[in-house]
């Protein structure tokens, strides 16, 4: 009889079906709901947005079903296509928007 080696031994991902599977139930399980901001949310991100002049920003955004969180100072605010540009050509739109906060 032959040896199987480590492959004896292998938890999980042993298959290369199961390995597909695990990742499946790993990205579903880091899935969230997007987050409904209410009008004074929404109101207080306006008037950063109006009365930005170059300062760090935090940025919270719902993008791919996961709230992501930056630091940055924004490049350009595009009203007309309803987006923000940030260094290295990175656009969020402003209906992903959840959050913005001056850091001080």
């Amino acid at each position: 009889m032959s040896e199987r080696g480590m492959k004896k031994w292998a938890p999980y991902k042993s298959l290369i079906e199961q390995e597909k599977y695990l990742k499946k139930a790993s990205d579903n399980n880091e899935k969230q709901v997007r987050p409904q901001i209410s009008s004074d949310e929404a109101e207080i991100i306006n008037e950063i947005l109006v009365n930005y002049h170059g300062e760090e920003l935090l940025i919270s955004y719902w993008r791919n079903e996961k709230i992501n969180t930056m630091s940055a100072i924004l490049v350009k605010i595009d009203a007309l296509n309803k987006k923000i540009v940030l260094p290295n050509r990175r656009t969020i739109y402003f209906r992903e928007l959840i959050g913005l906060e001056r850091v001080r």
